[in-house]
């Protein structure tokens, strides 16, 4: 801890050194000690009733700055003689010692590493903070805002997004005559330990490839014509990533008109370097320039990046339990749900990264029907589910810190891949019902099952009731899951979880070992949950979101 001329006190922190390592280049286990610098965060230090700096690291105690060691040189709202006191002290045995501890977050291949944020979070909304928009009164006492908000309750406000918004830490510094401003509670409606990253980890070969960076940019006229998108007056084209150092482009089009034939978000463009539209050689003739979502119209633009400039690929998905799956799925991915800025910091058993709120592993599957899903192999939030068996501790750093979305974090989840859903192209979502579940961990675990078959069906038809959809049941073809695969290090084996039937460990891949499932597993039509993402619900989540807490649709 240090005191700086200025009377700041600062610390550093480790904590999000793998955080920081994803989102740039050259952080990995060979770094230099001064390479380390861009990992290590600068926090500032609260003062106590004494006037002493705190020195725990709970969200009493501290802040995250959002400044590391490195970015620090650029900041204008820190003097010379700050930034050089920073320096002296850094030089000190003790933080020298702190800094490497950087190391210990990162993975081996942490420099083949990135990550890939989503943003779906961005359409969720706060329904507290439209309720306090849409009231008459424009001030009051602070014993009259607490009797407003407790109100709210009463309309679908939730409790629990009460308590995290950080109105009854604000109202708490005044005396209860005393009359805010509803501009004041507003401005004060923080919410920032509820600012929530929806992310996967990639994994990049030695030869790179295309990066795509997420924009929101109109195309003008000359460039949809010069691009052979035949559109009427009532579309525009709006770029959504962008790849700069070989200038691919991909976008989607965008109509004002609910009725037009390409109002549903399923018509994705991508674009050469000289701007010129690449062609969908799977679909049909009368929509060969358009792909169904983003990933497909990437994917198109990188085959084409390889086939004509020579621009090598090699990223894929960086996963761990795809083996945890039913047989058949394209496309595996395990997404991150974390709260990357909030203070208290967990780290499960299952990751390295810091403050997972919750992790799901997905696949893409067509049902009987044809249809494109969104299937949700399992769901799981080690913070939540591991203080429901151990209590919330926010006494001391180590223990299970307190946390929002205690009873909805898997509502939650369901959301996000729902946005996502609806937002590349899927006709639904769907998941397994609860007995895969025990299949898979081989032993009776009710509270889970009761997650996929009552709390996920209730939770979606509360949401979408009023968009005349609800959960269904449809078909996937697969294979009898009486089987799973287990992965013992670089080594896979083929087990029953009854004892009755199992492989050595000798199987060098998924692949090879998928093969003996598909030996011994008939082939079957396997019944699902699933919800079927209407028009109506599509253009609610497009120009509206969803709730981030609660059911209640604005």
């Amino acid at each position: 801890m240090l005191i700086l001329p200025s009377g700041r006190v600062v610390d550093i922190s480790t904590d999000r050194s793998k955080y920081h390592a994803l989102r740039q280049t050259g952080g990995c286990l060979s770094s230099t000690h001064r390479q380390l610098y861009s990992l290590v965060d600068i926090v500032y230090r609260y003062i106590d009733d004494t006037g002493s700096p705190k020195r725990g690291w709970t969200e009493y105690d501290y802040v995250f700055s959002g400044y590391t060691l490195d970015s620090v040189r650029f900041a204008n709202d820190w003097t010379e003689e700050d930034k050089a006191a920073l320096c002296i002290w850094l030089q000190e045995k003790d933080q020298h010692r702190r800094i490497e501890t950087a190391r210990r977050r990162l993975h081996d291949n942490q420099e083949q590493l990135s990550v890939k944020r989503y943003s779906a979070p961005r359409y969720l909304y706060s329904f507290l903070k439209n309720q306090i928009q849409v009231l008459p009164q424009k001030r009051a006492s602070v014993k009259q805002w607490l009797a407003t908000i407790s109100n709210m309750k009463q309309n679908g406000v939730r409790e629990e997004e009460i308590q995290w918004s950080g109105l009854y830490q604000y109202l708490a510094q005044f005396e209860q005559e005393q009359r805010i401003n509803k501009e004041q509670i507003l401005d004060n409606l923080t919410n920032k330990n509820l600012c929530l990253e929806f992310s996967i980890e990639q994994l990049w070969g030695e030869q790179g490839g295309l990066s795509f960076k997420e924009i929101a940019l109109r195309m003008p006229h000359q460039a949809v014509y010069r691009a052979a998108l035949k559109l009427d007056e009532n579309c525009i084209c709006l770029l959504r990533y962008v790849e700069e150092g070989c200038n691919y482009r991909v976008g989607v089009v965008k109509t004002l008109n609910n009725n037009h034939h390409m109002a549903l978000n399923k018509y994705w463009f991508a674009l050469d370097p000289y701007g010129r539209a690449i062609a969908n050689k799977n679909a049909g003739n009368n929509h060969s320039l358009f792909f169904d979502n983003s990933s497909d119209a990437k994917s198109a633009a990188d085959k084409h990046a390889r086939k004509h400039f020579g621009v090598s690929s090699g990223v894929k998905n960086n996963t761990h339990f795809d083996h945890l799956s039913l047989f058949g799925g394209e496309d595996y991915r395990e997404w991150f749900v974390s709260l990357p800025d909030y203070q208290r910091i967990y780290f499960g058993p299952h990751f390295y990264d810091h403050n997972v709120l919750a992790h799901i592993r997905t696949t893409s599957r067509n049902d009987q029907n044809g249809k494109k899903i969104l299937f949700i192999e399992e769901v799981q939030s080690d913070w939540h589910q591991s203080a429901r068996r151990s209590g919330y501790n926010n006494s001391y750093w180590g223990k299970i810190a307190n946390a929002p979305f205690k009873q909805e974090w898997i509502v939650l989840a369901i959301k996000l891949i729902l946005i996502h859903a609806s937002q590349n192209g899927f006709d639904g979502i769907a998941w397994p019902k609860g007995h895969i579940q025990e299949l898979r961990y081989k032993r009776d675990i009710q509270s889970i099952k009761d997650y996929y078959d009552n709390k996920i069906p209730k939770a979606l038809n509360q949401l979408v009731k009023t968009f005349n959809c609800k959960v269904e049941t449809t078909k996937i073809n697969t294979r009898d899951p009486w089987l799973h695969l287990e992965k013992s290090q670089d080594k896979w084996r083929v087990a029953d979880g009854q004892g009755k039937f199992k492989t050595k460990a000798k199987y060098n891949n998924r692949d090879e070992a998928m093969a003996v499932i598909t030996r011994h597993c008939k082939e079957i039509d396997f019944d699902i949950p699933v919800l079927f993402i209407n028009e109506e619900l599509r253009h609610q989540i497009s120009e509206y979101g969803l709730p981030l807490y609660g059911h209640t649709i604005k």
